[in-house]
């Protein structure tokens, strides 16, 4: 990097001052504090939110519920006052709104909808009704918004809540007199589920829908997929099946992210894999009546050893074009 500015600068294509800003960012003389800012602010609109929840309950026999709830939708109010101000319509396209703490009020306003709902629901004894459906409202709303405004921290809320729902709806949990009833296994659920997530970033990325929520989909898919693949393993009556199915699934997304320079799915897809075949080894053994406890004393450490070494010496596949 160095050498490159320097043949820029010889060349007269940077000035003096150019120059020396490269300079000081290759220097570390200049550092960039954004990701820790950002990551502060939405540590303070959680927190905020909290004691906002916090607040309610310790004086609920000050104020009463009314005045609560009121407080809840007048916050809402002020917070889709500056959000509408400063929207721009939408578009498939990513949309960059100029206004500094646009995206903080946006995540604000959705937990504070999402407060306000939930009050609703506690104060009219309506829990019995809406359990199933609560976290399903909460995921339509963070849902909308996140298209609506192009937020991908709302998307990545929405997602979580409908992954929640789901697992509520089928695994249905008597809450009210904490007991747990029969059900389908979740891991079959959380197959199904990040199958679809991953589908639907592949088609946002096709159709050109908001592509940029691509990873975001697919982040949220592949971990799903792979997990409740290897929950699969050690609680079903097929572990050798979803053995398979996880070795396979686990190389075509090594070849995929390896291709496109996807390291974090790289990541996800190689332990899942080596879990898998972990797996599969073992049962060979068994199957050929072989001592697993030696096989097991010199597989683990050479294997690990040889995939961070791997990872070492190939990293800059995933950072170079």
């Amino acid at each position: 990097m160095e050498s490159i500015y320097k043949k820029l600068f010889e060349k007269d294509l940077l000035d003096q001052k150019q120059y020396e800003f490269l300079d000081a960012i290759n220097t570390n003389k200049i550092i960039s504090l954004y990701n820790e800012l950002r990551l502060m602010l939405y540590l303070g609109i959680m927190l905020l939110s909290a004691g906002i929840g916090y607040f309610a309950y310790q004086n609920m026999g000050n104020f009463g519920h009314m005045t609560c709830m009121a407080l809840l939708l007048g916050g809402i109010i002020v917070c889709f006052y500056f959000i509408m101000k400063y929207a721009i319509p939408y578009s498939n396209e990513e949309i960059k709104v100029i206004y500094l703490y646009y995206d903080y009020i946006l995540i604000l306003a959705a937990l504070l909808i999402i407060g306000l709902f939930s009050y609703i629901q506690v104060y009219f004894n309506l829990s019995h009704i809406l359990l199933k459906w609560s976290t399903l409202v909460s995921a339509v709303i963070l849902l909308f918004m996140s298209y609506r405004f192009d937020n991908r921290g709302l998307l990545s809320m929405g997602i979580t809540a409908f992954s929640a729902t789901l697992g509520i709806i089928i695994s249905p949990v008597n809450w009210v007199k904490g007991e747990w009833l029969p059900t389908f296994n979740l891991y079959n659920t959380g197959i199904l589920l990040g199958l679809t997530f991953i589908l639907f970033g592949y088609i946002s990325q096709v159709k050109s829908i908001k592509s940029h929520f691509r990873f975001t989909y697919q982040n949220f898919g592949l971990l799903i997929f792979f997990i409740a693949c290897i929950a699969a393993l050690f609680n079903s009556n097929y572990p050798l099946m979803f053995s398979f199915l996880l070795f396979i699934s686990s190389g075509a997304v090594i070849y995929y992210s390896w291709k496109y320079k996807e390291f974090l799915f790289f990541l996800y897809s190689s332990i899942s894999g080596y879990i898998a075949l972990t797996v599969l080894l073992i049962d060979l053994f068994r199957w050929l009546n072989t001592e697993i406890y030696v096989m097991l004393a010199y597989y683990f450490p050479f294997s690990c050893i040889g995939y961070i070494l791997f990872l070492i010496k190939k990293k800059n596949h995933f950072t170079n074009d």
